[in-house]
């Protein structure tokens, strides 16, 4: 499942510049990372922009643990960047 979202997320974007298109790979690479409803939630946000208050529904959690799930998962998300630009830059020192 996370797959299927994951491919139809990125069939749905428009060209991109090389440093675009590794950084999507590299998103590609940490989603599955997440939780499952960590998944969605941000696929629902981003890729379907979906109101949290619809993304709570469907979901069936409260407006607030939707919220928190997104921020939580966009938290995860930029980490995994972070660290991946830190082991590059090491390797290239």
């Amino acid at each position: 499942m996370k797959q299927t979202i994951l491919k139809k997320a990125t069939d749905l974007l428009p060209e991109r510049s090389p440093e675009k298109e590794k950084d999507l790979r590299l998103l590609y690479e940490l989603m599955p990372t997440l939780s499952d409803e960590g998944i969605l939630a941000i696929y629902f946000r981003f890729w379907e922009r979906l109101l949290i208050e619809d993304i709570a529904k469907i979901l069936g959690l409260s407006w607030n643990e939707t919220n928190k799930l997104i921020e939580n998962s966009i938290k995860e998300l930029r980490n995994g960047f972070l660290k991946n630009q830190m082991s590059a830059r090491l390797l290239a020192a």
